[in-house]
């Protein structure tokens, strides 16, 4: 079911502690309410590949005003 959800967590990136806490708050709340392990990796991972082109254009927009 994990394997539908969301793709395996691939590359790094540098987002600073304060922003991996964020996450991993969320990732731990999920893994509380489901009977699946998640990461912050995985949690972000999520983020991007549902949500990225949503945060794209309103980046777009908003830098374009």
């Amino acid at each position: 079911m994990l394997q539908k959800v969301m793709k395996e967590p691939s590359e790094m990136v540098y987002i600073g502690a304060t922003l991996y806490q964020k996450l991993e708050t969320f990732a731990a709340s999920i893994s509380a309410h489901s009977e699946y392990k998640i990461t912050a990796a995985h949690f972000a991972q999520y983020l991007v590949d549902h949500y990225g082109e949503i945060a794209q254009d309103t980046m777009i927009a908003t830098l374009k005003n």
